[in-house]
């Protein structure tokens, strides 16, 4: 792309002098506009770049972001295991502990069945 679109023809009297004159100005400009073209166009480029980044990273993101929903749906259902898994511990304990009062009860009324009988078997005894 060239700046320059004027090319002087050395025109005669006033009216050469004036479009002279009007062409140089006009290829100053073009060159100050093809110069802040290029600094846009290098600055396109960068910026096409950094957003090809931008949503590389962002596709990683999105990918940990699934994994990461799966893992905690993973947990989420763990704990869900672990509560019920717990429950039932704390029903067998229940359970242990309710058969050990039943035998403590079992054992006391025979300790109390024989103390019973004793005492009878004494008291007759004495009559």
């Amino acid at each position: 792309m060239d700046a320059k679109t004027y090319e002087s023809m050395q025109g005669i009297g006033k009216t050469g002098q004036a479009l002279e004159k009007f062409g140089e100005e006009q290829n100053q400009l073009n060159q100050k506009l093809l110069k802040q073209i290029r600094i846009l166009e290098l600055q396109n480029n960068l910026l096409s770049r950094q957003m090809q980044e931008v949503q590389a990273e962002l596709a990683k993101l999105k990918e940990t972001q699934v994994r990461n929903i799966l893992k905690l749906g993973r947990c989420e259902a763990e704990i869900e295991i672990l509560k019920q898994e717990n429950k039932e511990s704390e029903k067998d304990v229940a359970l242990e502990n309710l058969k050990r009062e039943v035998n403590r009860l079992r054992l006391t009324a025979k300790l109390n069945t024989n103390a019973i009988e004793r005492l009878t078997r004494d008291q007759h005894e004495d009559d």
